[in-house]
């Protein structure tokens, strides 16, 4: 489990397929970001997204594309009389981009959704959400086996999945290239955070690495992301702790100062507040649960 850039790992393949999923507890509410552009389809659920500083609620009918790069973050309060169901797809827009040169009309459609920075990307799908649904299910049934990754299947899954889309989102009388997004200040904090969140006085460091004054910092990361950096700098020390709690067997207090706590009294309030479980018990629950 990785927090802030979250590198998704291709090895090769142009799409990352995770299968439609259901889940019963909460997600953990995290600002991150990947290499890649990142689709997102809600079946049911509630909750939140946030993309760009602007919240849209979780439901069924809607659709999220998250560009590479950018700062996104997905809440889910998932209960068991309502759960969160979503299939999500990562796709090596670099990779697939060739795929599409015979088709203009849907390559420019795609390069907007991965690049534009006036673009809309969280769609209520309305009358269209079966079209896009049944797209999902037909690559879904070979995602993970030899066929699904031919460029001949993907390009058919994107043409259909493009074509649904252009029926809601607005053609561009724009003949000029796509205009890509630059980097966020934040996005350069958050990939800092991702080589040092283990050091103190994050601050001070940081603020000399950027050149920058750390009142400067903090007011451009809460403007940029909506967060405060102090709340995303914890967010990213527990994500890393967690994997650790299940993945190896060091101490919760070695782990506390591992990962940048000098109080373990702080690190534990600080865990159980975001996985409403102590470090302790989280770690007895993952492996009873992988055991089982």
């Amino acid at each position: 489990m990785s927090a802030g850039f979250d590198a998704i790992p291709f090895n090769g393949s142009p799409i990352l397929w995770n299968n439609r999923h259901r889940t019963t507890r909460p997600d953990i509410s995290f600002y991150h970001w990947h290499q890649c552009c990142e689709l997102l389809l809600v079946f049911g659920g509630s909750g939140t997204v946030v993309i760009n500083n602007q919240t849209y609620p979780i439901r069924e009918g809607k659709l999220f594309v998250f560009q590479p790069f950018e700062i996104h973050k997905v809440y889910a309060k998932a209960t068991d009389d309502l759960p969160y169901d979503r299939t999500v797809v990562h796709l090596n827009h670099v990779h697939i981009e060739p795929y599409l040169r015979l088709f203009p009309k849907r390559q420019e459609l795609f390069d907007r959704l991965c690049y534009s920075r006036d673009m809309e990307r969280a769609f209520e799908l309305g009358e269209h959400f079966e079209d896009v649904r049944q797209c999902m299910e037909d690559y879904e049934r070979f995602a993970h086996d030899d066929r699904g990754a031919t460029q001949e299947e993907i390009t058919v899954f994107l043409l259909r999945l493009l074509s649904s889309l252009e029926k809601i989102i607005p053609e561009t009388r724009s003949h000029s290239p796509v205009q890509r997004r630059s980097e966020e200040y934040s996005e350069r904090i958050m990939g800092w955070i991702e080589a040092n969140y283990m050091e103190n006085d994050i601050l001070n460091k940081l603020a000399d690495e950027l050149h920058l004054s750390r009142s400067y910092i903090s007011r451009l990361f809460k403007k940029e992301t909506g967060s405060n950096l102090s709340e995303y700098l914890t967010a990213k020390r527990i994500k890393v702790a967690a994997h650790l709690l299940e993945s190896t067997t060091t101490p919760v207090e070695n782990i506390a100062h591992q990962i940048g706590f000098q109080n373990v009294s702080h690190f534990i309030s600080c865990f159980k507040k975001t996985y409403r479980l102590t470090p302790l018990r989280y770690r007895i629950k993952v492996k009873t649960t992988d055991h089982s």
